[in-house]
């Protein structure tokens, strides 16, 4: 990095000639312009020889990634060598790069989650919520459809190439419109409004007097400038083919913003750059060809070449690059410029500093996103090897095996067709010729015992060891894949236990969670450019006036956004089916919903949607509790509570907080009259009638009554007043059972 000096202001008042008359100055801001000019030039000199190297090695991996691409599909793998295509030799009998790639990329990525912001300064916590709103409607498929492009890229690193990667961007259309001039537009001087008249030969008045006004012009209208204003802008996140990104050639990290610059080749129609380069009609002659591309870099199975040549556009390449690291002059480490050469031209369309950001005259930061738009994706990195082999090409070897394996075995069923022979001695001639033709099923005479007259030539068996080995084939590729039965929703072979399957399923989730992990921090680095854009082109349109104020309390987001910090929740890429997530929303619910914190009515309507059941039927409002009615607690003990008319009405009431009627009260009497005037048994004593012989109780105690248990005696009662019934703990059956 090239290190900064300072001038000293006696050097510089030295070194300037004072003396020189104003005419002969020099014109700083030219000779800055000439400089900056010159400098630009053999930057583009520079980078383009660069560009070239970068195509160059890109070049060296088609081959692998279109193998890759057509065995996916289950064709016969084809490789480019000198102009002529050689097709594989081995049949492809097998394709497991089907399923296995499709179920990698579910695992990893299967929708957009739901991205959550947090500030580094507290005081703009409010500003937060709502451009997160904003952010995560750019996302949807209303605005960018972000999930589109991230499975075609998790497709081209998991099976084609390794690497893949997303642009983001903004693009508007305009319209010239005639509008007042404001204090900007004219320089920064507001316009000039004629004195008011004054009357003639009229005196001064005297001080603290003001001058009679006889008249006053309203101020002329400001001035009208054409002015552009936006007809139609949208964000973009848009997926580039592994075949046309550019990244530099001697670049040895795994993360791409490292990188001096990174770029892709790209193809527009002419409507397209006529508006992006600004170029005439009598220019499209000379830069729009067809879109076809050789044959050894493309990686689409059948393309129509014919289609290709007539569809007539503009080629380009276009690269982003750290300005610091070409220009010494340069003084900020965040500073992204755009370069961009079209295929027929000598000078490049666009050399300026990328729009996506923007310098603030205040704080002396950029304003808008600090990295590359061109967001590149790998999954595992290799030493000093920025572009990793795919999972497919890792796999390759062993798949390779499988498919030797197959073809052996079809080729022994084939040399292994049932044959059979007879004496021909022993069958008649006429026989002979209809048992060669294949066509007699009926009885066939022979001369003697036909037992031994016809019979089978033994067949060769297909060695079980080769089975062997086609399972061991097969479980290497599970290994190089770091996936099994159980992951792809299939049932393991063999007997196995619930702890071994729980281990397994562990191990998968920490191996599968480290290559989540890049793939959620490749998305929302692509947030964080499409937040950037957004600070410096969006008008948020979804945000009420209320919402859009707070946030424009909060912080200007015109000049503050650093150090916003974007996150998802862990795994939340990934679709959970309708019984996983009915679970996690009840379990939610059932630990928050009591603590009055928590809105529950969304997670309602979302368990509904989950049941299959509309919620507009049967989710509603809570309605308010009705007044409570008044609670009274009553204890009554002993037979003198129980002979209390007063007690006897309220039990008889049975309602809580409610007072006995009059006629309650004397019904209460009344049962109570009855039931003194019924006549009292006497108990037999021991010696009277008919009483059984022998004792009755207990020594000293009074006999128990009939028919009931025995009921202590009132002085053994008394003698053991602190005794009672121990609490009653196993009040379920299962309980007394356990």
């Amino acid at each position: 990095m090239p290190e900064l000096t300072a001038t000293s202001l006696t050097d510089t008042l030295e070194n300037k000639n004072l003396d020189a008359p104003l005419d002969a100055q020099p014109n700083d801001d030219k000779e800055a312009e000439d400089t900056q000019e010159i400098e630009n030039k053999k930057i583009e000199k520079y980078l383009k020889g660069r560009i070239e190297a970068s195509k160059r090695t890109r070049r060296q991996l088609y081959s692998e990634w279109k193998r890759n691409v057509e065995l996916r599909i289950g064709k016969i793998a084809s490789q480019f060598t000198g102009g002529i295509n050689v097709e594989d030799e081995v049949q492809t009998e097998i394709n497991p790069d089907w399923s296995l790639t499709k179920t990698k990329t579910a695992n990893l990525y299967s929708q957009v989650p739901t991205v959550q912001g947090t500030h580094e300064n507290k005081k703009y916590a409010a500003a937060v919520s709502p451009f997160m709103k904003q952010l995560n409607y750019e996302l949807s498929e209303k605005r960018c459809n972000i999930g589109v492009a991230m499975e075609e890229v998790l497709n081209d690193v998991v099976n084609a190439a390794g690497v893949g990667g997303i642009i983001y961007g903004y693009a508007a259309r305009f319209e010239t419109v005639m509008m007042p001039a404001s204090d900007g537009m004219l320089g920064g001087m507001p316009p000039v409004a004629p004195m008011p008249p004054v009357a003639p030969n009229r005196q001064t008045p005297s001080s603290g007097q003001q001058p009679p006004m006889l008249g006053t012009l309203p101020p002329p209208p400001a001035p009208m400038i054409p002015t552009q204003r936006v007809v139609s802008d949208k964000f973009y996140g848009t997926r580039i083919s592994p075949v046309d990104l550019l990244w530099p050639s001697e670049f040895t990290g795994s993360c791409f913003d490292d990188a001096d610059y990174v770029g892709h080749t790209g193809r527009m129609s002419w409507a397209e750059a006529k508006n992006e380069f600004k170029w005439e009609e009598e220019q499209k002659q000379k830069v729009t060809a067809g879109f076809d591309v050789p044959t050894e870099e493309d990686l689409r199975s059948e393309p129509d070449k014919g289609g290709l040549i007539e569809a007539k556009g503009v080629k380009y390449d276009r690269i982003f690059y750290w300005r610091y690291r070409v220009d010494p002059d340069e003084k900020s480490f965040t500073a992204i410029w755009q370069l961009v050469y079209v295929h027929g031209l000598d000078k490049p369309a666009i050399h300026e500093p990328w729009k996506g950001q923007k310098q603030d005259e205040q704080s002396r930061k950029y304003i808008g996103a600090h990295r590359f738009p061109l967001q590149i994706l790998t999954l595992t990195y290799i030493t000093d090897n920025p572009v990793p082999p795919s999972d497919s090409s890792a796999g390759r070897p062993q798949v390779n095996d499988m498919r030797r394996s197959r073809s052996q075995m079809f080729q022994n069923r084939e040399r292994s067709i049932p044959i059979r022979g007879f004496d021909v001695n022993r069958i008649p001639t006429e026989i002979q010729d209809s048992l060669m033709r294949g066509t007699w099923q009926n009885m066939i005479p022979c001369n003697g015992n036909g037992q031994n007259a016809i019979w089978e030539i033994a067949r060769a068996s297909y060695p079980a060891e080769d089975m062997s080995f086609d399972q061991v084939a097969k479980a290497d590729l599970m290994e190089s894949w770091q996936i099994g039965p159980n992951q792809m929703g299939t049932m393991s072979p063999g007997k196995k236990t619930g702890a071994e399957t729980n281990v397994t399923q562990q191990n998968f989730a920490t191996r599968i969670g480290q290559e989540r992990a890049r793939v959620a921090s490749f998305f929302l680095r692509g947030c964080e450019v499409l937040a950037g854009l957004m600070v410096l082109y969006s008008d948020f349109p979804i945000l009420t006036d209320e919402e859009r104020q707070g946030m424009e309390k909060a912080w200007d987001n015109k000049h503050i956004t650093h150090d916003l910090v974007l996150k998802i929740r862990p795994d939340s890429q990934v679709v959970l089916d309708t019984s996983q997530r009915l679970d996690r929303i009840f379990k939610f619910i059932n630990l928050t919903a009591k603590s009055g914190y928590v809105n529950v009515k969304p997670l309602l309507i979302e368990a509904a949607e989950l049941s299959g059941i509309d919620p507009s039927e049967v989710i509603v409002d809570p309605q308010p509790k009705p007044p409570e009615e008044m609670n009274i607690s009553h204890r009554f003990t002993g037979r003198e509570d129980l002979m209390d008319p007063l007690v006897l009405a309220f039990m008889m009431k049975n309602k809580k907080g409610s007072v006995p009627t009059v006629e309650e009260i004397n019904a209460a009497k009344e049962l109570l009259i009855e039931a003194a005037s019924a006549p009292q048994p006497k108990p037999a004593g021991p010696g009277a009638a008919g009483a059984p012989p022998g004792p009755t109780g207990p020594p000293g105690g009074h006999p128990p009554p009939p028919g009931g248990p025995s009921v202590p005696h009132p002085e053994s009662v008394e003698a053991h007043k602190g005794w009672a019934l121990a609490p009653k703990v196993a009040k379920r059956s299962r309980d007394m059972n356990g």
